[in-house]
C-alpha cells in the first residue's frame, strides 16, 4: 500500500513538474542608472532596466537639464546595439534626443523591443553630444555605456526544471527510506515474533517430554 502511495505522488510531481515547464517570466522592473554625463553647463541621465528578456520591451529614459540658460543643444544622439548569433552587431534603435534645441529641461521613455534572437548578455548604446555653453563650442566624443542584461531564458528553463526534477528525486528517496524503515520494523516485528514461538514450540514440547517421561507405569498383577 505504501509503495502505491509513493508511485502515485512521485506521478503527480512529474505531471506538475511538465505542466508548468513552459511558463515564461516577466521582464524585471527595476531600473538603474547606465549613464551620466554633467559637463559644460549640460546634464544627461540614462535609466533602463538591469535585465531582460528576449522578445520583450523595456523602456528607457533620458533625461537632460541645462544648469545655465546660455546653452544651445545642437544634438544629442544616442544608438542602443546588441548581438545576434553571438557575432553579428545590430542596431535596436537610433534615438536623436535633442536636435538645435535651448531647452532648460527634457525627458523622453523610450519603448526598445528586444529581438527575440538576441543573444544573452549586455546591451549597449553608444551617446554622442554637441552644445555650445555661451556661444563657445562643447563636445563629448562617442562614448558606451552598458544598458541592460539579456537573461538566457532557455537555461533559466531548463536550471527552473532540474531543480523541480530533483526536489521530486529527493521527495521520493525520503518517502522510499520512510518505506523501507517501516517494512524492515515489520520484518523485525514478524522475526521476533516467529522466534517467540519457535521458543514457545520447543519449551511446550520439552514439557510434553519431560510430563510423559515422568507418567507413572503400570503395576500388572
Amino acid at each position: 500500500m505504501k509503495l502505491k502511495k509513493l508511485c502515485a505522488m512521485a506521478l503527480c510531481v512529474f505531471l506538475l513538474t511538465l505542466a508548468f515547464s513552459g511558463v515564461g517570466k516577466s521582464a524585471p522592473e527595476e531600473t538603474r542608472n547606465v549613464y551620466y554625463l554633467e559637463y559644460g553647463g549640460l546634464k544627461i541621465d540614462i535609466r533602463a532596466p538591469i535585465q531582460a528578456y528576449a522578445g520583450e520591451n523595456i523602456t528607457v529614459t533620458v533625461k537632460t537639464e541645462t544648469v545655465v540658460s546660455q546653452i544651445y543643444i545642437k544634438y544629442i544622439n544616442i544608438d542602443l546595439k546588441g548581438i545576434v548569433n553571438a557575432t553579428t552587431e545590430i542596431y535596436l534603435d537610433q534615438i536623436t534626443h535633442l536636435t538645435n534645441s535651448s531647452l532648460s529641461s527634457h525627458e523622453v521613455q523610450y519603448n526598445i523591443t528586444i529581438p527575440r534572437n538576441i543573444s544573452p548578455g549586455l546591451i549597449y548604446g553608444i551617446i554622442s553630444c554637441e552644445w555650445e555653453l555661451m556661444g563657445s563650442p562643447q563636445k563629448i566624443p562617442p562614448s558606451g555605456f552598458a544598458l541592460t542584461y539579456i537573461q538566457n531564458m532557455e537555461l533559466e528553463q531548463l536550471q527552473a526544471e532540474y531543480d523541480k526534477l530533483n526536489a521530486t528525486h529527493q521527495s521520493i528517496v525520503q518517502n522510499y527510506t520512510e518505506f523501507e524503515s517501516g517494512l524492515k520494523e515489520e520484518l523485525d516485528s514478524t522475526r521476533n515474533l516467529l522466534y517467540i514461538f519457535v521458543a514457545t514450540t520447543v519449551v511446550a514440547s520439552i514439557t510434553v517430554v519431560v510430563l510423559l517421561m515422568r507418567k507413572p507405569k503400570k503395576i500388572w498383577v
